[in-house]
């Protein structure tokens, strides 16, 4: 049975962060990883979401473009090329940032699903390691409230949402946090309809807050502050009903209420 000192669960900033740590102890250190190396952030996060808000931007630009002088085009958008595009970009960065940096402090790196027997053995796969400590950094993922009608509806998450090879001609997007106005404005910025229903900019300044809502006004994106309370499917899509009885209708619905810390999957033992 391997023997470390730490047993890093993770591969992402912090999981990075702690096993740098942990070889600069001159201590020995395994990190695992069940997914892609890099984690949340870079994967499925804060990179894929900035290249596509590029990407968006300047179609916006155009679409918005005051200077009659100046001759620019929205056409059609080609989803695939624009995966593609960030797709390269999140694999270049993976290498460079996270494979070549462990590397350099001499990281070792293992995959597969980690599972604690006990209070000092891991199991990955068919092997069983142990450590002095562990540090689990399994980042999270995205919470899904228990609607009346939600396990009906084929909804988008942040994650799906960025894989989705279609565009819909509208989406409905519950939760107005950081995740949902990211998301209800990279859509609009392709040329979605989006409609956000919730508590707008809850975690902001309410200064802030009255910032965002006439740019999202400014660019049409329909922002109903009340509390969805039930989701339903339509003939064309979905309807989204609020506490006051509002009414939010699209083709596609995206949620965006919040992330819970990612510990599933037999990682803790019983």
């Amino acid at each position: 049975m391997d023997e470390y000192d730490v047993i890093v669960i993770g591969t992402g900033g912090a999981a990075m962060a702690a096993g740098i740590e942990v070889r600069s102890r001159a201590a020995s250190v395994l990190l695992v990883e069940h997914n892609a190396l890099g984690g949340t952030c870079l994967n499925i996060g804060c990179v894929p979401s900035k290249s596509l808000l590029a990407a968006a931007d300047q179609r916006h630009r155009a679409a918005v473009n005051r200077f009659r002088g100046v001759a620019t085009s929205t056409g059609g958008v080609v989803m695939d090329a624009l995966l593609a595009q960030k797709q390269a970009l999140i694999d270049h960065l993976r290498e460079v940032k996270y494979a070549e940096v462990a590397a350099a402090h001499g990281l070792r790196v293992v995959y597969g699903h980690a599972r604690f027997l006990d209070a000092h053995t891991v199991q990955v796969n068919d092997h069983q390691l142990r450590a002095r400590a562990y540090v689990v950094a399994t980042g999270s993922a995205p919470y899904v409230p228990d609607l009346p009608g939600m396990a009906d509806v084929d909804y988008l998450t942040s994650t799906t949402a960025m894989e989705q090879r279609d565009l819909p001609a509208s989406m409905v997007v519950v939760g107005g946090g950081y995740v949902g106005l990211e998301q209800a404005q990279l859509w609009a910025h392709l040329g979605v309809e989006v409609t956000l229903v919730g508590r707008f900019a809850p975690h902001t300044e309410p200064e802030v807050a009255d910032v965002l809502r006439g740019v999202f006004n400014d660019e049409g994106i329909t922002v109903v502050e009340e509390r969805a309370v039930t989701v339903a499917r339509t003939e064309n899509g979905v309807v989204v009903t609020t506490t006051a009885g509002t009414r939010a209708q699209g083709q596609r619905l995206l949620v965006a209420t919040g992330r819970f810390a990612d510990t599933r999957k037999g990682l803790l033992h019983e």
